[in-house]
């Protein structure tokens, strides 16, 4: 979808239009929901979380200033919900690098066995490195749009991502090259 039809999308739903909103969570939930649950790691938090920040968007889009892409904005929304959200529930979470099966033992998102590897190298990170790491690899951002998502400038982006790259080498040498 292009810029102006987000911008559509925008004005659509600011005059009440609840199908437009449908289209955007439609649009925007997958990417979300593997930024949240990268962060948070359970997939029942992850849920809540997602659901938190669509509520947050609905609420919060007549705020939205237009000088950046209508994803980038949602993505801030994302991660800044999600590390609000680890913090709440860091004692009671488990490890977001584990694999977390529902009733019945099947996995309500079904993952490849990488993705599985990459969570648990992301797992010992601080969220917001973990964030960082996600929204380059996970969702494709660029640097400036990572930037312009974690409200920094594009040489922090470049530090914060560098010094992930170098823990998750050092998690890799310490794991023996092994998940």
């Amino acid at each position: 979808m292009r810029v102006e039809e987000d911008q559509d999308l925008v004005d659509r739903i600011l005059a009440g239009d609840r199908e437009a909103f449908r289209v955007l969570v439609e649009k925007h939930h997958e990417r979300v929901f593997r930024l949240v649950r990268g962060i948070v790691g359970d997939w029942h938090r992850t849920e809540d979380v997602c659901q938190e920040v669509f509520v947050l968007v609905y609420r919060k889009l007549s705020s939205f200033r237009r000088d950046s892409k209508l994803s980038t904005w949602i993505y801030r929304v994302a991660v800044n919900a999600a590390i609000r959200a680890r913090r709440r529930w860091a004692p009671r979470l488990p490890d977001p690098g584990t694999v977390h099966l529902r009733e019945g033992n099947e996995d309500p998102n079904p993952s490849f066995e990488g993705e599985e590897v990459v969570k648990k190298l992301l797992a010992p990170l601080p969220a917001k490195l973990r964030a960082i790491v996600l929204l380059r690899e996970e969702v494709g951002l660029g640097y400036d749009e990572i930037a312009r998502v974690l409200g920094c400038s594009r040489g922090a982006v470049e530090q914060r991502l560098h010094r992930a790259m170098e823990a998750l080498r050092e998690i890799w040498k310490g794991r023996g090259g092994e998940p």
